[in-house]
């Protein structure tokens, strides 16, 4: 059922490998972008060999030898991966044993080794929970299904199959270092709320948790809240009324100064709209970047060579790709 590994072909692609890497200052854009794809192409193929052997040396049981009591132990022991690598590989392995054709979905990357596990994953529940279990050939239509498609949307669609119950207990544990673990569920509405609000703090927070969301959301509201308090406390305080004002006028001049006439809150808001994302293009392709974190209002003509503040001259752009915009003069 398994081929054999052939270790020749690994060495010799390692070697060319080398000779690559010590030119790539070398290679041009496109050339280097080949490079990944062709780089990449070469790792799902060598994901499948490893899987092969993982299969062979399951059926052999040879990590019994070398005092390792199953398959996870060894390769986390033994070989090094991570327990959340390791699991994946152990998942599509021995789906794989199965369904032959997987491994070739997983070469040509329509099927990812973190899709199969989310399926082993279900599976296991669906025999615990409704003592239910697929043949072979509705495990193949399931991972067809799954073909090409998102992490999120592997979920939903393996939820819907399989009439998963939603989890909607909350559970708070405190940990030996003081700090309280929290597991709880968010409605579609919320969730989207919640990832808009870390979209709109990617300036702030960049590659933050939801938990840094969360906690920053709520310092805001903290200090929000007690302003309000320590102002009606001191409204009858003339010096510090002054004293704020001037502040104020001091900082209004010095924005001024910096970044000249403002583009009006209006405009601002509606460039800088939820959903429209960065609107970068790429020439050739016509591809949209789209990503909504780290946003900026944009001026397509810029204000140095004459360009306004008017709506059709701005547009929103992720903060690399308008860094990007000048630094290659496009």
């Amino acid at each position: 059922m398994t081929q054999k590994f052939n270790s020749s072909e690994v060495a010799q692609a390692s070697q060319a490998l080398q000779s690559v890497c010590e030119n790539l200052s070398k290679l041009k854009n496109e050339e280097l972008h080949c490079e990944l794809k062709n780089r990449v192409a070469e790792e799902r193929k060598l994901t499948h060999q490893i899987l092969q052997i993982i299969i062979e040396i399951d059926l052999r049981k040879l990590y019994l030898p070398m005092a390792c009591s199953s398959l996870f132990d060894y390769l986390v022991k033994e070989i090094g991966y991570t327990p959340a690598s390791a699991q994946r590989r152990i998942d599509a392995a021995r789906m794989m044993q199965q369904v032959p054709e997987l491994g070739n979905k997983i070469e040509n990357g329509t099927l990812k080794l973190t899709q199969v596990s989310q399926v082993q994953q279900v599976l296991r529940l669906a025999k615990k929970e409704n003592k239910t279990q697929l043949l072979p050939s509705e495990k193949s239509d399931l991972l067809a299904r799954l073909e090409n498609k998102t992490g999120p949307e592997s979920e939903l669609i393996l939820a819907k199959e399989f009439n998963l119950t939603p989890q909607t207990q909350f559970k708070q544990k405190i940990q030996k270092d003081e700090s309280v673990r929290i597991e709880l569920t968010l409605s579609k509405e919320q969730i989207e709320i919640l990832n808009q609000a870390k979209e709109l703090l990617s300036h702030a927070l960049p590659g933050a948790t939801f938990a840094e969301v969360i906690t920053n959301l709520a310092q805001r509201y903290v200090k929000q809240r007690t302003a309000v308090r320590t102002s009606i406390k001191n409204h009858k305080s003339p010096s510090s009324s002054t004293e704020s004002t001037s502040a104020a006028e001091v900082k209004g001049q010095s924005t001024q100064n910096i970044s000249g006439k403002p583009i009006p809150s209006s405009v601002k808001k509606s460039i800088l709209s939820p959903n429209l994302g960065c609107q970068f293009k790429d020439s050739e392709t016509g591809k949209i970047c789209g990503s909504k974190h780290f946003t900026e209002v944009d001026h397509i003509q810029p204000r140095f060579a004459g360009g306004g503040n008017e709506a059709h001259n701005l547009r929103t752009l992720c903060r690399f790709h308008n860094q990007y915009r000048y630094r290659a003069g496009c």
